[in-house]
């Protein structure tokens, strides 16, 4: 019951990560269940590569909305589905969470960030 209370809850952040999808060209899509999370596979980030240091992103997570561009590495899908989980635990404020913390520490400093890298074994890159 809970898990689904989350999804719930979840649903005003992931409506962006539709429309970012949508706005990004989608390629495929798939699922996770667990955690529960479209996958969007997308050609570019055109719309968010405008904002300062934001080049190069790899991917992003919106509630239960992945996005994962052509710059993928391997861990990429996995450390994004670590910030569905962050989200699950945090129905609703874990956005707002991630951006202040963000704001506070930076994004290499950002207890979410730190992790979902540790998590997935993946590492900070950016994609040229």
């Amino acid at each position: 019951m809970k898990k689904y209370i989350g999804i719930i809850l979840n649903f005003p952040i992931s409506i962006p990560g539709f429309i970012g999808a949508l706005l990004s060209g989608p390629k495929r899509v798939a699922f996770s269940k667990k955690p529960f999370a479209i996958i969007f596979y997308v050609r570019n980030f055109w719309w968010w590569q405008w904002l300062p240091g934001q080049k190069g992103v790899r991917g992003m997570a919106n509630g239960w909305v992945v996005q994962l561009g052509p710059h993928e590495l391997p861990g990429d899908l996995e450390h994004e589905l670590v910030h569905v989980e962050q989200a699950e635990r945090a129905p609703f404020i874990h956005f707002f969470k991630y951006w202040l913390e963000n704001r506070r520490m930076g994004y290499r400093a950002n207890k979410y960030e730190v992790e979902a890298y540790d998590r997935a074994g993946n590492w900070y890159k950016k994609a040229e």
